[in-house]
């Protein structure tokens, strides 16, 4: 009755300890998103959070289950209460892995990129002797594919070395949100009606505006929504791309196969035992041969 009643008192500190922190850190990664940044990017946030809440349950769930073992219970009957009670979730590694590889390549598209250029104006040039200014929202969208790229390939290919999981897999849901947008766009000032041609709606989203709008009357001649679609949907695509591909080299080892080993490393010990055995061998078959008698 005792260990019945201490196996009652873990699931519930299970539930208190994986379950509602779980919960708990989804939804508010979500409102936070959505209060500093506003509901364009709401399927990062879901995604984010998802994350984060995966590796709380990977360090939170080990930890129960090792309470359970020094109370006493066996190895195979911690497992049976652990699925018994709803503590052991399937799918949450594909789950958890999709969400972190895919929230990993936004960030490197919408703000991780970005950030690296702004370092460039504020740090690098003038190390370098180089005129420099303060990095503004018309630097990036000048340079917006190869912020959205480079940083995503790194990132993708660092992170995928110890995450490996699914890592190929960080362009479908920007893909997606994509498509969704492309499927959707009503060319402006166009009759919600009218079709619009497709050459239209690719230059809509694929032809960057390199500067950005002004609080000014017509905003500077710039479009802001697509503007704000470009950095919202096309980034994190671009970046979801690159990301995977980093991805991809990593798994196949690109950068080894590249700058593998060179002609002048060492060679190994064993290679060269070897090859003092194949010269004592070349020794012996030099001596002359007596004929016996």
């Amino acid at each position: 009755m005792d260990s019945s009643d201490a196996t009652k008192r873990a699931v519930v500190l299970g539930h208190l300890t994986i379950t509602i922190p779980v919960i708990a850190v989804i939804w508010i990664v979500v409102r936070w998103g959505l209060y500093q940044f506003g509901p364009s990017l709401w399927p990062y946030y879901v995604t984010g959070g998802i994350a984060l809440a995966w590796q709380w349950y990977l360090m939170a769930l080990p930890r129960w289950k090792g309470l359970l073992t020094r109370n006493g219970l066996q190895v195979n009957q911690t497992e049976d209460v652990a699925e018994r009670s709803g503590l052991v979730w399937s799918g949450t590694g594909a789950i958890g892995s999709f969400a972190l590889h895919t929230t990993a390549a936004a960030i490197c598209g919408i703000h991780f990129g970005p950030w690296l250029l702004s370092r460039w104006y504020t740090w690098i040039r003038p190390l370098l002797g180089m005129s420099s200014h303060t990095p503004t929202g018309n630097d990036w969208l000048q340079h917006f594919e190869l912020a959205s790229i480079v940083p995503a390939v790194v990132v993708g290919y660092l992170v995928s070395k110890r995450f490996g999981r699914l890592a190929t897999c960080a362009w479908i849901l920007p893909t997606i949100i994509l498509v969704y947008e492309l499927l959707r766009f009503t060319e402006p000032h166009v009759s919600v009606l009218a079709a619009p041609h497709p050459s239209t709606r690719f230059q809509y989203f694929f032809v960057i505006q390199r500067t950005a709008p002004t609080f000014t009357p017509g905003f500077g001649g710039v479009d802001p929504v697509r503007v704000a679609l470009q950095m919202s949907a096309v980034a994190p695509f671009y970046a979801g791309l690159a990301y995977s591909a980093g991805a991809i080299a990593a798994k196949r080892d690109l950068l080894k196969r590249i700058f593998g080993s060179g002609p002048l490393q060492p060679e190994p010990e064993r290679t060269q035992t070897e090859k003092r055995a194949e010269g004592s061998v070349a020794d012996e078959s030099e001596k002359p041969v007596h004929e016996l008698d």
